[in-house]
């Protein structure tokens, strides 16, 4: 009996201890299970809140309805025609495939309904030089830099959303340099077939050597003006298009510079020349200006092109600096011709408003005692075309920029109408 009590006993303190280490073990667990929560419930740095902010915010473009009585110039439209534009322009501003969609119906209805969405002006990402590992949303603005925000790298379940954020941002800067691009480069492209016709109808008893170059930097710039979202999107694309254009501003201004200094060289070794010499001194003149003034605008679009490449990276001072200096050039090139067609004008006795020369020598002579009957005897008219020529040479001086466009600074806004998006390229105060 005794014995059987003893078992007993043993048993019930056995299970006894055993219930106490499981107790502790559970309590254990439990202590570190709190350690644990406490641990991934802290609160993340400032820095790290203030960007999880900006990412619950999210990057939205709103879509706004135009009011009816809204009239918009068909000329400050200009359609967005390319596929990978377009299909960025979806994918940035989803609403944007619905509102084209309801544009359509409503014209069916004949219910025409205009939609605004305004892609803010540039920024891009950089490295943060204040916070290591971080990156910066650059805001430009007229002045300058208007604000920026420090993107810091959170805890691995919060990293997907950083990067969203920064990947959202460069969307929507991306469909704004894309829309930009288009245009812009739509616009270069159509001046330079324009200069390139002008170039082919000048007669080649010039130097064609020359007058091939000239082509020939046309046709490179036209092939870089051809707008190609493919450029516009890589980055190793846009810098050996970049590195082209510099080349190719070499050779426009080598060559605006040859123009310039013979220009200079002739009007000064031949100072005092006969009629039939300066006939001929307006002839070389004609073509030189001609070119002057293709080269002139070949540089300028050149600079224009490096800075839509350059995405607002480059500032427009720099991409315009060697066209400013060129442009003062041929400013004064053309001040110099234009002094010596007037003491031309003014020693041959050339009336540009009657379109007559004063008759000299023996034809002078014999012109006189007619004159006294009829003043018409005393004058002959010039050669057909010289007075257009000479007013072309001495009138219209090359255009000065008042100042380049910083067109990365200013918001893109689309217009979306008949099922069609459009950017509106001229400043408005619409909606």
């Amino acid at each position: 009996m005794d014995y059987f009590l003893i078992i007993i006993l043993t048993i019930i303190i056995v299970a006894l201890i055993a219930a106490l280490v499981i107790k502790s073990r559970r309590k254990a667990n439990s202590k570190s299970k709190d350690v644990l929560d406490t641990v991934n419930s802290s609160p993340i740095t400032s820095e790290a809140l203030e960007v999880e902010s900006v990412q619950e915010s999210g990057i939205t473009i709103p879509i706004e309805r135009l009011p009816v009585t809204t009239e918009i110039d068909e000329k400050s439209l200009f359609e967005i025609t390319d596929c990978t534009v377009i299909a960025r322009i979806s994918e940035t501003i989803p609403a944007a495939v619905e509102t084209a969609a309801k544009t359509i119906t409503n014209k069916a209805l004949k219910n025409v309904e205009l939609y605004k969405a305004v892609i803010p002006s540039g920024a891009t990402l950089a490295e943060s030089k204040q916070m290591e590992g971080a990156v910066r949303g650059i805001f430009h603005g007229a002045n300058g830099v208007k604000g920026h925000a420090n993107l810091v790298k959170v805890d691995p379940t919060k990293i997907s959303k950083a990067s969203s954020v920064a990947n959202g941002v460069a969307n929507v800067m991306n469909v704004g340099s894309l829309v930009v691009g288009q245009y812009y480069m739509s616009e270069i492209n159509s001046k330079l077939e324009t200069m390139t016709k002008s170039i082919d109808q000048i007669s080649d008893f010039q130097d064609r050597e020359f007058k091939s170059r000239i082509l020939s930097l046309l046709s490179r710039v036209g092939e870089i003006s051809e707008f190609s979202s493919e450029i516009m999107e890589n980055d190793e694309q846009r810098k050996i298009k970049l590195t082209t254009l510099e080349n190719l501003k070499g050779i426009a201004i080598e060559l605006l510079g040859q123009v310039n200094l013979t220009i200079t060289d002739i009007s000064q070794k031949s100072p005092n020349p006969d009629y039939k010499e300066y006939l001929e001194k307006v002839d070389e003149f004609n073509i030189l200006v001609e070119y002057q003034n293709v080269l002139i605008t070949v540089l300028e679009e050149i600079s224009k092109l490096t800075y839509l490449l350059g995405k607002g990276g480059i500032s427009s001072d720099m991409c315009y600096s060697l066209f400013n200096k060129f442009f003062e050039q041929s400013v004064q090139t053309r001040n110099l011709l234009e002094q010596w067609h007037d003491r031309q004008v003014k020693s041959l006795c050339i009336d540009l408003g009657k379109n007559r020369i004063t008759k000299t020598g023996v034809e002078g002579f014999f012109s006189a005692i007619p004159g006294f009957v009829d003043d018409k005897w005393k004058y002959k008219d010039l050669k057909q075309g010289l007075v257009q020529k000479i007013n072309t040479q001495i009138k219209p001086k090359p255009k000065a920029l008042n100042k380049p466009e910083e067109i990365y600074d200013e918001d893109v806004q689309i217009i979306i109408k008949d099922g069609k998006y459009y950017f509106l390229h001229e400043a408005s105060d619409i909606g």
